[in-house]
């Protein structure tokens, strides 16, 4: 609990910054892409700025390797730098969640995961973007997946909540039916019985 509230404390702080520089969206895409720089081959760069027995000097000095290659916005640079000599660095990934998350609520903005049995066409995604939207009240923002389980339709995900209208759900529905139907003993008058 602790951490979440470090995070979201850090990421505020960054977020007002982002608002008064009018930067919102650039730092949040900066951040993110830092991330995955991060994350870059075997993670050797993630492990050596968040290993505890790695000096803040030498930390800093890789940080800065990095930076110089890279065309983030100084008050980025500046807040990476910040974690790296307050010992926050291991929390960069959730003060960049919750950055996400504050930058989103702040833009009117909602995410959403989208498993489909296929890959769909630019027209469905628009379509399935659309109905989101108008079912939100929000611009929705769509990573789209495949998961050929599913069969047909789409299990869509938005914050808790979950849409499922695939295939696969339906037909497991039609079979917890036909199940309970034949356990009630007689099948007289029972669907299954008059189909």
């Amino acid at each position: 609990m602790a951490d979440a509230s470090l995070a979201r404390r850090y990421s505020r702080a960054l977020v007002e910054l982002g608002q008064q520089h009018d930067q919102i969206d650039r730092l949040g895409a900066d951040l993110a892409s830092f991330q995955q720089t991060l994350d870059l081959g075997d993670g050797m760069l993630r492990r050596a700025l968040e290993n505890p027995g790695v000096p803040s000097v030498q930390k800093r000095a890789v940080l800065g390797a990095v930076l110089e290659k890279a065309d983030y916005h100084p008050l980025v640079r500046n807040f990476l730098r910040l974690l790296i000599d307050k010992g926050r660095f291991l929390h960069l990934t959730p003060i960049v969640d919750s950055y996400g998350d504050m930058a989103d609520e702040l833009a009117g903005r909602v995410r959403a995961t989208v498993q489909t049995a296929q890959p769909l066409d630019d027209k469905m995604q628009a379509e399935v973007q659309a109905t989101l939207a108008s079912a939100t009240g929000a611009e929705v923002v769509i990573t789209w997946g495949v998961d050929p389980t599913l069969i047909g339709g789409l299990v869509a995900k938005i914050g808790d909540k979950v849409i499922d209208a695939s295939v696969r759900t339906r037909l497991e529905t039609l079979k917890h039916a036909l199940v309970a139907g034949t356990q009630l003993g007689s099948t007289a008058g029972s669907p299954v019985a008059e189909a």
